[in-house]
């Protein structure tokens, strides 16, 4: 997952996505509540945030850029869904380790991102005198 993007995960379930009365996903790294109390880790996504798949013992849940750039990419994120059937069976995925590789500018975040600056608008240190 790279941070700063939609990132979808799909899921093979032992059952078919339209059996499951509840969905639970959730989305963490271990010893990291993520980067502010408002942006907080984990991510926990419901049945109505998941979405059918062409085939019917799969689903998919996308997380987005906001929720993406929470992750810190010193460490590994964890997720896993589990689920309860009309008829009351519970399900569950195991574990899996996604790698979350870094992006250069968090100001997406912000809805601002900065232009490149143009050579007019540099300072340029030449050791000696600032031009």
């Amino acid at each position: 997952m790279v941070r700063g993007t939609n990132q979808e995960f799909r899921f093979k379930l032992s059952c078919n996505f339209a059996d499951l009365a509840t969905i639970r996903v959730m989305f963490w790294q271990d010893n990291y509540n993520g980067p502010a109390s408002w942006r907080p880790l984990p991510i926990i996504k419901v049945r109505s945030q998941c979405a059918a798949c062409d085939e019917a013992n799969q689903c998919s849940v996308t997380l987005n850029q906001e929720e993406t750039l929470r992750f810190s990419d010193k460490r590994k994120a964890k997720i896993q869904l589990r689920g309860v059937t009309h008829d009351g069976r519970p399900i569950a995925t195991m574990e899996h380790l996604i790698k979350v590789y870094p992006v250069y500018d968090d100001s997406i975040l912000d809805g601002d991102i900065l232009p490149t600056p143009t050579y007019e608008d540099l300072i340029i240190l030449d050791g000696q005198n600032i031009l």
